[in-house]
């Protein structure tokens, strides 16, 4: 009997392939654009792989990807029937992009976040991306020579864009969600658009072109209020904005002249190895005064600039400029936001609620307006360490010596 009875838990064990699924029997997507149905509430389209043609022991002579779009008034049912047209059942887990069309997002992205949260086929790790002059389909639809899966190819470009020059604020779903319930920051994500023209970017013989007649490029930052698109800004304000969340590395084009001398043409290639951003916000008798210290080190990687490097006093004077260029660019953003679209992106009210959570309660429902009128004063404090592999440049006018 114990022996019957030990067969029979050990078979019970065995028993974890009932819910196995092939690999030929699931097709893996990778990329999602939504948007405003013609006739029901949302358009959604599904980039899946076709992987034989992606094998590089035997390559096939078909597309690499697979669309297919379907309209109706719930995610969560679109989600389930796009076997409508397509044979394999879908597995959402390793998505790399959703894209929101801009006309849907003006209307408002909170049921699209509701459905991503809440039906957990999802993972935390996807871009949310919004569309700026163009169709969300066209952006997993665009193909690209290097990157034979569009929505692969684009979130690769957003992991190489913040990583060499820091444009992009590298929000996730959470980040989105609790900028959104948070009463203090409003959500930023990034926007893209097409360069050259969409339909021509869809041919799968733009993969064999050495000038593409399309391209997906990162278009600067979108900005929310609650859950509506209310704006963007260009990538340059994009970087604006992540220097007041800490932006790391980045590369500066820094006029020699800066103060207050004739314009130049001439300028100073700066590249920003390490940085860190304080922010510190006081309620003095109900005005608000915000303090962002931006600090950090810097390589100057060229100059046109005919100053002699072999001085200390040369290095004192790149750093002024830099810092001042870094100042007014920070500040010239923060006022925009401020005095355009009276929403606080940076967070400043999430530093007042941790530093007085008291004083915030009596105001977080009027913070936008009292972030519109705060003072903001930016403090930068670059210095620079090297210049490179070689210090007076070839190209120096030796009669200059300051």
């Amino acid at each position: 009997m114990r022996k019957v009875l030990s067969v029979c838990f050990v078979l019970f064990l065995l028993t974890g392939c009932w819910d196995k699924v092939e690999l030929n029997e699931i097709s893996i997507v990778t990329g999602i654009a939504i948007e405003k149905g013609e006739k029901d509430k949302f358009l959604v389209t599904v980039e899946t792989i076709n992987a034989p043609q992606l094998s590089a022991d035997q390559p096939g002579s078909g597309t690499p990807v697979i669309t297919f779009q379907e309209e109706g008034n719930s995610l969560a049912e679109l989600s389930e029937r796009m076997n409508i047209g397509l044979s394999r059942k879908l597995i959402y887990s390793h998505t790399r992009i959703i894209v929101i069309d801009e006309i849907l997002a003006k209307e408002g992205v909170g049921d699209i976040l509701d459905f991503l949260e809440r039906t957990g086929e999802f993972r935390n790790d996807f871009n949310i991306l919004i569309t700026r002059g163009t169709k969300a389909s066209d952006i997993v639809k665009t193909t690209y020579p290097l990157e034979l899966v569009p929505s692969i190819k684009v979130h690769k470009q957003i992991e190489v864009y913040l990583e060499e020059w820091g444009g992009d604020p590298y929000v996730r779903l959470t980040d989105f969600i609790s900028s959104l319930t948070s009463k203090g920051r409003h959500p930023v994500t990034s926007a893209v658009s097409i360069e050259g023209k969409p339909e021509a970017g869809k041919s799968i013989d733009q993969n064999s072109k050495t000038e593409l007649d399309a391209t997906v490029i990162i278009s600067g930052l979108s900005i929310f209020k609650k859950d509506k698109l209310i704006g963007f800004l260009s990538p340059e304000e994009a970087r604006d904005y992540l220097w007041t969340q800490g932006l790391n590395r980045t590369s500066l084009t820094v006029p020699c002249n800066m103060e207050g001398e004739e314009k130049s043409d001439s300028y100073l290639d700066i590249r920003v190895i390490n940085s860190h951003s304080d922010v510190k916000v006081k309620d003095k008798h109900g005005n608000i005064t915000i303090t962002v210290a931006i600090s950090g080190e810097a390589k100057i990687q060229g100059t046109q600039c005919r100053k002699n490097l072999e001085k200390i006093e040369t290095y004192h004077k790149h750093e002024e400029a830099l810092n001042k260029y870094v100042e007014e660019k920070i500040s010239r953003t923060i006022k925009k936001m401020q005095e355009d679209y009276h929403a606080d992106i940076f967070g400043f009210g999430e530093v007042f609620y941790r530093s007085s959570p008291k004083k915030f309660k009596e105001v977080e429902d009027d913070w936008d307006r009292l972030f519109s009128e705060a003072e903001v004063k930016i403090n930068s404090n670059y210095h620079i360490k090297r210049s490179g592999i070689r210090n007076k440049s070839f190209l120096s006018d030796e009669s200059v010596t300051d």
